[in-house]
């Protein structure tokens, strides 16, 4: 039986995604050298180093969450995040927005209705 699923998404630079994820969205970081765990509140991102930054960018996860409104507005104040698609309401029943990690990653925020 599936229990967890664990995203592994490349990262450009080991220190600059450990402060990206800690400072906006208070994960915790393990460091074990070339791969890195990032955990938040049993949820995991975990990230491999990677040059290739076409790799990132074609790179994305869903997240699911509760009260997206607050994030998306908390979000969309900090300077260092990147809005990739505002807040939306999809005909799938989800409202969703995204935005880009330090490494070009897409991070997709959804709300099932």
């Amino acid at each position: 039986m599936i229990q967890k699923i664990i995203p592994v998404l490349p990262m450009l630079n080991t220190k600059e995604t450990i402060k990206f994820y800690e400072s906006n969205f208070g994960f915790t970081s393990i460091d074990t050298g070339g791969y890195l765990q990032m955990e938040k509140e049993g949820v995991q991102l975990h990230f491999f180093v990677c040059a290739d930054e076409y790799l990132c960018a074609s790179s994305t996860c869903y997240i699911s969450v509760t009260n997206i409104e607050d994030l998306y507005i908390e979000l969309c104040g900090r300077e260092i995040i990147q809005l990739k698609n505002k807040l939306e309401d999809k005909p799938w029943g989800r409202k969703e927005f995204a935005v880009l990690d330090n490494n070009g990653n897409t991070l997709r925020f959804v709300e099932e209705k």
